[in-house]
């Protein structure tokens, strides 16, 4: 009687696992990408206890694009704007999140003047730097950055010090060419002003930017800036 129970048992495991594999390989596994439900047009299914998913749907869903290479048998995938790039490894989280946005704040402020050469947003968000020079040094013909964004940061200053922080931003250029930059931007919290009965910054935001450098600038064919927008280079 044992050996009938043990063996209807293991039979109805057997079947229950054969039911959840069939399952699985029919398209019952559901993908999810950034919290939204992927539909694609070949089923995810589990090869050899790995999953396999379409790597073209996916790719597109994370704003890439994916191709094949029938000669040389490769799969290639290229991204279309601003990779995010991990150059110090420093764990940041001591700046807490007012601390960050303070700094995010200013660099959105001292972009927009760079890209539109306004005297008034580089005087708010910068430091004993040449405002001649940074005027100079925007587009003529009018704005030109697609987008911005905080790719990492370090720190230079601290513990007793004027805290000063090295941020490395990304740029999505449009303009003559397509192109990605990469700045370093030296920032610091801005010195605070006594006249006497106030203090206060003397009308500089939080922080302040006190260096640019170019680390480097990337030709690039493609510009995706949200899903709705791409450009691309004429030919």
């Amino acid at each position: 009687m044992k050996k009938k129970i043990i063996l209807s048992v293991l039979t109805t495991v057997a079947v229950m696992s054969y039911v959840l594999c069939s399952a699985y390989a029919a398209g019952m596994i559901k993908l999810d990408v950034n919290g939204t439900q992927l539909q694609t047009d070949v089923a995810p299914k589990m090869v050899n206890n790995r999953v396999m998913v379409p790597l073209s749907s996916v790719s597109k869903e994370l704003g890439t694009s994916v191709s094949w290479n029938d000669k040389t048998q490769t799969v290639s995938i290229h991204t279309a704007g601003i990779l995010y790039e991990n150059v110090w490894d420093e764990n940041m989280k001591d700046v807490g999140p007012f601390g960050i946005a303070g700094i995010n704040n200013t660099i959105q402020v001292f972009m927009a003047g760079m890209d539109t050469g306004i005297e008034d947003l580089l005087e708010k968000s910068t430091l004993n730097m040449d405002m001649d020079r940074l005027k100079q040094d925007h587009f003529s013909m009018g704005p030109t950055m697609l987008s911005t964004r905080i790719l990492d940061m370090k720190t230079l200053k601290k513990n007793g010090q004027t805290p000063e922080y090295l941020v490395r931003v990304g740029i999505q250029a449009g303009g003559d060419e397509l192109r990605v930059e990469y700045w370093d931007l030296t920032v610091k919290l801005a010195p605070y002003v006594d006249n006497g009965t106030t203090v206060s910054t003397g009308g500089k935001m939080e922080y302040v930017v006190t260096k640019r450098e170019v680390v480097k600038s990337v030709p690039v064919s493609v510009q995706r800036v949200f899903p709705g927008f791409t450009l691309e280079e004429s030919n």
